[in-house]
């Protein structure tokens, strides 16, 4: 008789969200994993102070950048068209798996190749940097409609720690370049100059040099960084597909409920007691039903349909602003900042990615469902940033370029 070993199950500490309880240990593993959603595109938008006065395309990184980053949204609309085509038959697991993994390899040459030019069309451009983030971007853009549908096996509540390491993707490489600084303040230092005043005579005297700071680490270290944290979020995934623990909190998914074989009794229209047909309701298992019941609140369950024209105005406000935050705005940041110096750019950057997560947990306290105030909000940031856009239409002299007033408002507006 062969040996078998005992397995000691242990009682995880376990924290009350809302009306349910979770698993702490399962919620730091799904919010680890949700953090290498979009940390590689974000990763590079927090060094742009950096890169953009190391790189020939110099100010104009942003702008490259953010075609680059549009352009790899090819890779969600062929896996979208992929799965309409073959439902059910696109695997999460390999896609994530791949995504994690060419993510780590992407972020680990680019702490030693950020730098690399080639001469393109007889001008140097950014290699190394821009076809790099060209996968990154693949993968994070295809992140949003992998981790969703994987989630699907875990009890809902665990969705919110997703959200939660989406929002660290962000969070994290923002606290670490704040941390690093950008350098460029001016400090004096004590320097030997030796001057030859004759064959035999050497005369030598201390002077102060203006010199610019460095920052606290460099921008390969931070890529670095990058890749760690990269591992992280792999080994998080690795973990939730093996730990028994794990396992114990998968719930049936609802598209399994296509691969129920039809009996003889599933194939007669079964009657209620009103004559209703009820068999589409049969093959449906009891817990789901009643979990996506007891999931609705009372205003959702007595909520009435959408308007038509309300629906089709969100869409289109949601579009426009998409397009600002992550089209127009980013591709014109460096003009529009830089002028005020290096460390507008900076704070502009890394605060408005600690500002998004943070604003995530606003209608948890707040109602935002009012159309009118929606529309009111949306008016107002479209203000800031026609702002925005007159100072990148103004650089490399717009208002208050030489006083503290013009740093604070574009840092403010930005966020």
């Amino acid at each position: 008789m062969l040996f078998k070993p005992k397995v000691y199950m242990y009682d995880f500490p376990q924290v009350k969200m809302g009306e349910k309880r979770i698993m702490l240990p399962l919620f730091v593993l799904v919010a680890l994993f949700g953090m290498g959603s979009w940390l590689g595109v974000n990763g590079i938008w927090m060094e742009l102070p950096l890169t953009i006065s190391s790189l020939p395309e110099a100010w104009s990184l942003p702008s490259y950048l953010a075609v680059t980053f549009q352009v790899a949204n090819i890779a969600p609309i062929l896996l979208t068209i992929l799965s309409t085509w073959k439902p059910g038959k696109v695997p999460e697991r390999p896609i994530i798996q791949l995504i994690l993994a060419v993510q780590i390899m992407a972020m680990l040459l680019l702490s030693f190749f950020w730098h690399r030019t080639s001469i393109i069309g007889g001008v140097s451009h950014s290699s190394a940097l821009l076809s790099l983030s060209f996968f990154l971007a693949m993968c994070n853009t295809t992140s949003n409609i992998v981790f969703l549908p994987y989630m699907a096996i875990f009890p809902m509540q665990y969705m919110t720690a997703l959200f939660v390491g989406m929002g660290l993707s962000a969070l994290v490489p923002s606290l670490i370049t704040l941390v690093q600084g950008v350098g460029g303040s001016t400090v004096c230092v004590n320097t030997t100059v030796v001057s030859v005043v004759n064959e035999t005579f050497n005369r030598s005297e201390v002077v102060q040099l203006p010199v610019e700071s460095a920052p606290v680490f460099s921008v390969a270290v931070f890529y670095g960084l990058m890749t760690v944290l990269m591992c992280i979020s792999a080994g998080a995934f690795g973990l939730l597909l093996v730990l028994p623990f794990v396992k114990k909190h998968h719930v049936k998914q609802l598209h399994s409920l296509a691969s129920y074989s039809e009996s003889e009794d599933t194939k007669k229209p079964l009657k209620d007691e009103n004559g209703i047909d009820s068999s589409c309701e049969s093959d449906i298992p009891k817990h789901i039903d009643e979990r996506s019941r007891l999931s609705l609140t009372p205003q959702q369950q007595q909520s009435k349909p959408m308007p038509t024209l309300t629906f089709i105005w969100l869409l289109l406000l949601e579009a426009f602003i998409c397009a600002l935050a992550h089209s127009v705005l980013p591709s014109i940041q460096a003009y529009s900042c830089l002028p005020y110096g290096k460390r507008a750019l900076h704070l502009s950057i890394c605060l408005s990615n600690i500002a998004n997560p943070i604003a995530c947990f606003i209608p948890l306290f707040i109602s935002t469902n009012d159309l009118k105030w929606l529309s009111a909000k949306s008016l107002l940031g479209t203000g800031f940033s026609a702002y925005i856009v007159f100072l990148a239409f103004a650089s490399p002299t717009p208002p208050f370029q030489d006083s503290a007033l013009g740093e604070v408002l574009v840092v403010s507006l930005t966020n």
